[in-house]
């Protein structure tokens, strides 16, 4: 292809269809593994607490599928066909609201890439070697194209307009789509994209799973000869425009960046319901509560700046009134939860007419700062005894744990030993595995 006469989409392509994973280093494949048994610990915890958005998706994707498919629900003994148990497993992943997440993109990659290259791995028998890949392109799509939505004039979230083109590169992998077959993919994912913030309190339930679903069809038609606007990123009614308004996009810069510093090593695991970007303000008060000796009760007053890039994103500072669904998404109230219980534990969301927890947001202030990365947070906290606690940040990482950890935890009583022991030596040569449905096998009962 003529690089000089490609377009941005076609140009994309190229990288989709040239990574190998003889490109990539150790580190990022040992992390493609991880994120893929987080997420599959994700579904089992999901299972086991009958998680009530994972109990619909299954029923839903049931009756469509009337008893016919032969792809793999994580964790259940029926089988459906693979559009829905793409549908299903991305739920089951999403259980809790803990899954991965890129900074600064605010993409959750995991829910978007991993339920299509289990699903389309499993039927077309593909090597772990592809399977990995693809996950791994899938994240770099997200990764580096992406970027912050909140701040547009019209906020959008993230994974909706981003999210298929992560889909559509796992998908195309996984199908050895050609680079013209994967330009009209991506042409699929840009016509796809939604992003609508209302109610500006949280997405609406099963929205990740449509994600997969439409990468799905949008490869699919690919494959089957259909065709997608060249110009659909870059034209003047394309994407970027669109989505982005005047944003300017170095396209050269981007492409150059594509399979260097691979973005999966960017994602990070959220230990807490609700927005990642409030994992920081977050550990910060979890400080004081464990260090300070702080609870509720000490507490006079709370000020905390954001960077000004997340006061369109007023869910995450929300002070109510709120619902379960809508409550873990608020700073102010993940505050006031763990200064009540020392802890964040997930029945407390649903006190969302917790008298203390009202006093506590009632008594905190917001404010914004321009210059600061995304994820910054600045906490004070002033207690009834007069002293200020104060705590700043932009960066907080969990130490991973590793795929056989996971899985012999949150698997155990789903699962049989045996299976899980299977599960875990797979996953942990994964590019050595000639077919990945010999691992799909070993997570149903």
């Amino acid at each position: 292809m003529d690089e000089t006469a490609a377009t941005f989409s076609e140009r994309i392509a190229e990288y989709i269809c040239g990574e190998d994973l003889s490109n990539v280093d150790t580190a990022a494949i040992e992390r493609a593994k991880q994120r893929f048994s987080y997420h599959l610990g994700l579904a089992f915890r999901g299972l086991k607490a009958q998680e009530p958005d994972i109990q619909r998706a299954i029923a839903v994707a049931r009756d469509l599928s009337d008893g016919a498919g032969e792809a793999t629900l994580i964790g259940l003994p029926w089988r459906t066909t693979v559009a829905d148990a793409v549908f299903v497993n991305c739920q089951m992943m999403r259980a809790f609201g803990q899954d991965d997440v890129i900074f600064e993109t605010g993409v959750h990659p995991g829910l978007v890439t991993l339920p299509l290259a289990f699903s389309l791995g499993e039927r077309h028998h593909v090597s772990g070697a592809a399977f990995l890949t693809a996950v791994i392109v899938g994240y770099e799509m997200m990764g580096k194209i992406a970027r912050w939505s909140w701040t547009l004039d019209a906020p959008r979230r993230a994974t909706m307009p981003f999210g298929p083109f992560g889909s559509v590169a796992t998908a195309a992998r996984i199908l050895e789509l050609d680079r013209a077959q994967t330009a009209v993919a991506l042409a699929y994912a840009a016509h796809t994209a939604m992003g609508v913030a209302e109610s500006d309190a949280g997405p609406i339930t099963h929205y990740y799973g449509l994600v997969c679903r439409n990468g799905l069809m949008g490869a699919y038609l690919a494959k089957a000869g259909a065709w997608g606007s060249p110009t659909v990123l870059e034209g003047e009614f394309g994407f970027i425009r669109t989505f982005l308004g005047n944003a300017k996009i170095d396209q050269d810069a981007l492409l150059e960046c594509l399979g260097r510093d691979h973005s999966i090593m960017a994602s990070e695991e959220k230990h807490y319901p609700g927005t990642g970007l409030n994992q920081v303000p977050i550990e910060l008060m979890r400080g004081f509560v464990l260090n300070d000796r702080i609870r509720s009760d000490d507490v006079a007053s709370i000020h905390v700046t954001f960077p000004a890039e997340r006061r369109n994103f007023r869910a995450s500072y929300a002070r109510g009134p709120f619902t379960p669904r809508t409550s873990p998404s608020s700073a102010l109230f993940q505050f006031g939860a763990l200064l009540v219980d020392g802890e964040l534990r997930l029945d407390r969301y649903e006190d969302v007419n917790n008298p203390e927890i009202g006093r506590l947001i009632d008594n905190t202030r917001v404010d914004f700062v321009e210059g600061k990365s995304v994820r910054y947070a600045r906490l004070e906290v002033t207690t009834v005894d007069g002293r200020v606690l104060i705590g700043e940040g932009d960066e907080f990482t969990y130490a991973t744990e590793s795929p056989q950890d996971i899985l012999i935890r949150e698997a155990a009583g789903i699962l049989p030993e045996d299976k899980i022991s299977r599960a875990c030596k797979l996953i942990g040569a994964l590019e050595d595995v000639r077919d990945v449905a010999q691992l799909t096998a070993c997570l149903v009962p």
